[in-house]
């Protein structure tokens, strides 16, 4: 576990911890999926409030599929949790509001 932490994918601006809003762990409208989502995304985040990890860092990290991550990305950007542009490697994610 602590390789995973020292990865260098993480940006510095959290210090090696991710700061939970309460809005997404008490966020009754969404799969668990959907939060850990949220939590990745933010532990990628910069303190400009975007991130561009890639579609598999995501499944990596959360232990499930590529199509199930791009599933739960689409119902996020549908229920406008968060604002996604994806080029052909990276998803851009940006959640206004939080930094």
């Amino acid at each position: 576990m602590d390789e995973v932490a020292k990865e260098s994918n993480f940006t510095g601006h959290h210090k090696g911890y991710t700061i939970l809003p309460h809005k997404i762990h008490r966020c009754y409208g969404l799969s668990p999926y959907e939060k850990l989502i949220l939590v990745d995304i933010v532990a990628y985040m910069s303190d400009q409030s975007q991130c561009y990890p890639t579609i598999e860092m995501f499944a990596r990290n959360l232990g499930c599929s590529s199509k199930s991550v791009e599933r739960h990305i689409a119902i996020l950007a549908e229920k406008k949790l968060i604002l996604v542009s994806q080029s052909k490697n990276n998803i851009q994610a940006r959640v206004d509001g939080w930094n």
